[in-house]
């Protein structure tokens, strides 16, 4: 057995480059930018940017709308008949109408979220009058700070502080 000479395999060594799966994308066929360019990185982010910036300034406002006193320098007195309240939800909170019909024009007018269970009591069709003012100066955004249905007042918020 010692004389014996080892065996040549069955197997054919192989004598090309290996095929590789799956095969490398054609260089043609493939899209690659050759260089960034900034003025293009700048426009595709600016719609994103232009909403955050948005956002930031519209919180802001309704923050110092919903935070702030009502300005007694532009306050006036107005009187309707009282038709409902609404809420249209925003925020943690919401955003809570008083609702008053005045010379056949409907007109909504803002109240604070805690005031609505001082302002239950208020009859629908009745008429109502009110003392109201903007928080924010020049703001075509309204308030009610003095509510009054007859003779009862139904809210009547302090402003000595200003």
């Amino acid at each position: 057995m010692a004389d014996q000479k080892p065996r040549k395999s069955d197997v054919k060594v192989a004598k090309e480059k290996r095929y590789s799966w799956p095969p490398p994308p054609d260089p043609n066929d493939v899209y690659v930018p050759k260089e960034k360019n900034a003025i293009h990185s700048v426009l595709t982010a600016l719609p994103v940017i232009m909403l955050v910036v948005g956002l930031y300034f519209y919180y802001q406002g309704e923050s110092a709308q919903s935070e702030g006193t009502p300005i007694l320098s532009e306050s006036k007195q107005i009187s309707g008949i009282f038709t409902g309240f609404s809420e249209v939800k925003s925020g943690s909170k919401g955003r809570h109408y008083l609702w008053i019909n005045t010379d056949g024009n409907t007109r909504g007018l803002r109240v604070q979220p805690e005031q609505l269970l001082q302002l239950q009591q208020l009859k629908k069709g009745e008429g109502v009058q009110l003392q109201i003012a903007p928080t924010v100066s020049g703001s075509r955004t309204l308030w009610a700070w003095k509510i009054q249905q007859g003779e009862t007042v139904f809210l009547e918020m302090d402003l000595s502080a200003d």
